[in-house]
């Protein structure tokens, strides 16, 4: 075939330099934490017999085996494209999120476990001190670790990155539930500590499937927002030589959009200006940080989306060569 040694098969765009640097600071943080934290949590669970200490422990180690896959998934979804991937492989990071929101749905699974064996079991009082510092010190880390990473998931516009903020602020309720079950089995009953393990399995769950339906909808296409639609069409119009825009898709592939736009200019401008107005459009849609690419189809000002109905309408009716 003429000239195919020179077509293009693959989108040469990269990632990012700046999301690349975000998303290796959030997965160190969030790796070296968490290990901080379950470390120091069975420790304490061990020492005081806490079910509120173990069920927040197995949550921390939920989330060092997420942190550890985040951290290889994330750098696969932001390796180039290559001639199997000619888009990148940036739809693997909602993988990421679900196996965050699997890890969250296992850790709420141990921790109503453990609490209810503890019920069972017939649960005494909490006397260790530890068992009311580490909650307390857990709330500070994971506090800080929720606001640092929410920080990065809004610049990179990261749903992985927002599942792991959102596990953090799990963890944050799950230590303040953690604290008041040895506080309540000291000052109220023994009862008091499995009760408080069992409060945190439905918050983890809310969260979680909240997880899941965010990274479902990324991975098969689901819509933007109004508002991101709203401001492709305004940035289209606001280039000179487009009279209308009278059709827009825009869809997850990942976690960023896809745009496919359909713009009305004159029928008599020359190849050329046609081409870098189209040009213009994709590049000013794709300067979002949402999008990762624009198409952009130019027309003449009579085709509209009900002509192009209309159109195939009347194909569809149209008898083929040789019918009767």
């Amino acid at each position: 075939m003429k000239g195919s040694s020179t077509i293009q098969h693959i989108d040469p765009t990269g990632v990012a330099p700046h999301i690349r640097r975000i998303y290796t600071q959030a997965s160190v943080v969030g790796l070296v934490g968490n290990i901080v934290l379950v470390g120091a949590k069975g420790v304490v669970a061990h020492i005081s017999g806490s079910s509120a200490i173990y069920a927040d422990a197995a949550n921390s180690a939920s989330d060092v085996a997420y942190s550890v896959l985040m951290l290889v998934g994330l750098w696969l979804s932001l390796q180039p494209a290559d001639a199997h991937h000619p888009h990148g492989h940036r739809r693997i990071e909602p993988l990421v999120s679900i196996i965050i929101g699997l890890m969250m749905t296992l850790a709420a699974f141990e921790a109503g476990r453990n609490s209810i064996a503890t019920w069972r079991e017939g649960p005494e009082a909490i006397v260790s001190i530890w068992a009311l510092v580490v909650p307390g010190v857990t709330v500070a880390i994971k506090g800080g670790m929720y606001l640092t990473v929410k920080r990065f998931a809004a610049r990179a516009s990261s749903p992985a990155l927002g599942a792991a903020a959102r596990d953090n602020l799990v963890d944050v309720l799950t230590s303040v539930l953690a604290f008041v079950g040895v506080i309540g089995s000291r000052v109220i009953a023994p009862l008091a500590d499995p009760l408080a393990g069992l409060l945190v399995v439905p918050w983890i769950l809310h969260n979680a499937w909240e997880v899941f339906g965010e990274s479902i909808h990324q991975l098969i296409g689901g819509h933007a927002s109004p508002e991101l639609v709203e401001t492709i069409i305004e940035r289209s119009m606001a280039v000179s030589g487009v009279l209308d825009v009278h059709q827009v898709i825009v869809e997850y592939v990942g976690p960023q959009v896809r745009v496919d736009i359909h713009i009305n200019m004159e029928a008599d401008q020359p190849l050329t200006v046609v081409h870098d107005v189209s040009d213009t459009v994709r590049e000013r849609i794709e300067e979002l940080e949402e999008v990762d690419h624009a198409f952009v189809h130019a027309e003449p000002p009579w085709v509209t989306s009900t002509t192009h109905r209309a159109e195939e309408s009347q194909a569809a009716e149209e008898p083929s060569d040789g019918s009767s």
